[in-house]
């Protein structure tokens, strides 16, 4: 898209009622589902006559796509920026065990190909560090 027209920021999401405002104050509607990448597409029959239409898209109407899972990564999000902090014991927690699995894997790079197969091969890994991780601290502790 290009940067002569608004950006999806400019468009405001209200949850109660499942829509989407657009800077116009038309209201965009959700009118189908995104299953591969999990995202409601919203639009609405309003950008024909829409005055500001040549600022927001250049097709016939105006789409905008919002993940599935949107509000919970929004909530994530204010959380982060209320408490800074967070990302710190994120690191501390978490980072830990996605580098000793890249470690035990060979570099980090996945030895199938497909996203079938690296999921399976990724849900092995994780079983597998978290033995590891057991029989280390079985042997630590005794």
């Amino acid at each position: 898209m290009s940067t002569d027209h608004f950006r999806q920021a400019h468009f405001t999401y209200d949850e109660v009622s499942d829509s989407i405002r657009c800077p116009a104050g038309q209201t965009l509607n959700p009118s189908g589902i995104h299953t591969r990448n999990r995202a409601i597409r919203y639009r609405t029959p309003a950008c024909g006559s829409c005055p500001i239409k040549s600022k927001c898209t250049p097709g016939a109407q105006r789409t905008i796509h919002r993940l599935v899972d949107q509000s919970a990564l929004d909530r994530m999000e204010e959380r982060i920026h209320t408490n800074p902090s967070l990302m710190t014991i994120r690191r501390c927690t978490v980072e830990h065990p996605f580098g000793t699995i890249k470690r035990m894997s060979g570099g980090g790079r996945f030895l199938t190909r497909g996203l079938r197969a690296v999921k399976a091969e990724a849900a092995l890994s994780i079983p597998a560090f978290n033995i590891l991780h057991a029989a280390n601290t079985v042997r630590g502790a005794g």
